[in-house]
């Protein structure tokens, strides 16, 4: 779907009161516009910033080993403007070798959340499969919270109206 810059002025032009009239069609499409131009502008933005990279990687590269380091941000001036050049750290850690590391810290007597954060995380499928007595256990550790809203609209074709989650309040499907 190509973007359509128009359908950004349109909403804009809109009061929150003049969405909510609108027809779910009317939303449905605005909703796909906007989702193709996000695509479309996400697309574009990393295009330059390829183009950047490739133009200035070099250089930011050579500061950075000369400054000392791999990471981190370097500013240099090209053509009248300042180039901040920032290639962040992204550490990750095997975790079967961190619980051995952890391990190796008990043994040696000392405390391992003096030096590591220790999170213990359930999986939600985990924890519905679990008998009764164990997720007993773990309920007052459990706190459920919600994420944000979202909403996806679907043209029904003639003929073919799909379940919803909420059908059996309603005596089965329609």
């Amino acid at each position: 779907m190509t973007a359509e810059p128009d359908v950004l002025d349109e909403i804009g032009q809109l009061y929150m009161n003049e969405l909510d009239k609108l027809p779910l069609q009317d939303l449905d499409r605005m909703i796909k516009q906007v989702t193709a131009a996000k695509d479309t502008a996400a697309l574009y933005l990393n295009a330059l910033q390829s183009t950047l990279h490739s133009r200035l990687g070099g250089h930011a590269q050579q500061l950075r080993q000369e400054a000392g380091k791999s990471t981190g941000t370097v500013r240099f001036e090209v053509d009248g403007y300042m180039v901040v050049a920032d290639l962040p750290k992204r550490p990750e850690y095997n975790q079967v070798k961190l619980k051995e590391a952890v391990e190796a810290l008990r043994k040696w007597g000392e405390d391992p959340e003096n030096y590591v954060g220790i999170e213990i995380k359930v999986a939600e499928s985990k924890y519905t499969a679990w008998p009764p007595g164990i997720r007993d256990l773990f309920e007052p550790a459990r706190t459920l919270k919600t994420g944000k809203p979202s909403y996806k609209l679907e043209q029904i074709k003639t003929g073919e109206i799909p379940d919803a989650a909420n059908d059996s309040h309603f005596g089965g499907g329609v």
